[in-house]
């Protein structure tokens, strides 16, 4: 299962159309909040609702995958703690809002951010990130654009 999971695109909607286009053979788009659009021009993206999102998207949603759940929320409403990751009970846990792309393990959840596409604060040309589910094992890898 190929996932690709983006956020904080900020109304750059050519570049998550880029993203969608590249990705064209995934199983599932991802956006994790702050597109700044409306669902119907996020181009096949599930998405929840960022702190600067004015559209009608959940805060979070909660995806099965073969493996275990997906939980994907923008990240500015809660503090990010440990035991607020674990209480969701996913393999994953999926945010977006620093705008810096990376991956942890906390217990036995992967906990990422894919990054900004088009305002990064890392060290990155803007990122966004793919998931693969093969064979009870999890890959993540971060893409750019550029």
């Amino acid at each position: 299962m190929k996932i690709v999971v983006i956020s904080d695109t900020h109304r750059d909607i050519d570049s998550i159309r880029l993203v969608r286009y590249i990705n064209h053979d995934a199983d599932m788009f991802l956006h994790c909040g702050d597109s700044e659009l409306p669902e119907d021009q996020i181009d096949g993206f599930a998405s929840v609702k960022g702190n600067c999102d004015y559209f009608d998207y959940p805060l979070n949603k909660t995806l099965k995958t073969p493996l275990g759940n997906i939980y994907i929320e923008h990240g500015h409403k809660h503090a990010l703690s440990d035991e607020y990751i674990l209480s969701k009970n996913a393999i994953i846990f999926l945010h977006g809002h620093t705008h810096r792309h990376y991956v942890k393990k906390v217990g036995n959840c992967y906990v990422a951010n894919p990054g900004s596409l088009i305002k990064p604060r890392d060290d990155s040309n803007g990122t966004y990130l793919i998931i693969t589910i093969d064979n009870e094992q999890i890959k993540f890898e971060f893409k750019e654009l550029n």
